[in-house]
């Protein structure tokens, strides 16, 4: 028996949808995989702010246009992290956000920064983690082809494991 739609589930909830498509589901992080995120997003930070500085585009000289870039280029950072990662997951995105806010943190030791602002800058760190999520689109991750020979290898080998213990591999 068919019955007609309701009227009731004719529109989701759009803001629940994007959200439940924005995280994909993975177990575990792993601190390696932190740390290289970090790490890319830190770089590309600092190689924008050295572009930044070159061509003479600091937060006395351009006050409005110098945040602007550096949340992009941050955002970029953090999307370039996630697809490397292969990972979306909102404990992998804090991670990102805590580690790249603590080594920036380094600026208080050197002496360029107090440690207000330094505070302070975390409204601008989880601002950076959202748009470089924002930036890959609400969809899951979808995992590449891999045709590396450690792939293929590994293809092979586990049909031929699935052999020997006497299961189909159909």
């Amino acid at each position: 028996m068919v019955h007609p739609p309701s009227t009731y589930n004719c529109v989701a909830p759009l803001f629940f949808c994007i959200l439940t498509r924005m995280v994909s589901h993975r177990r575990f992080i792993y601190l390696p995989m932190v740390l290289k995120g970090v790490a890319i997003v830190y770089g590309v930070s600092f190689v924008a702010s050295l572009v930044l500085a070159y061509e003479n585009i600091t937060p006395q000289s351009n006050p409005y246009v110098f945040p602007l870039l550096t949340l992009v280029a941050g955002s970029v950072g953090v999307a370039l992290a996630l697809r490397v990662a292969h990972n979306t997951r909102v404990s992998y995105l804090l991670t990102i956000g805590i580690g790249f806010w603590l080594i920036s943190g380094t600026s208080v030791l050197v002496g360029a920064q107090s440690v207000t602002s330094w505070l302070e800058s975390s409204v601008f760190g989880a601002a950076t983690v959202i748009l470089g999520r924002l930036l890959l689109g609400t969809g899951r991750m979808t995992p590449t082809l891999d045709l590396s020979l450690k792939g293929i290898i590994h293809d092979r080998n586990a049909g031929l494991l699935g052999h020997r213990a006497g299961r189909s591999i159909f």
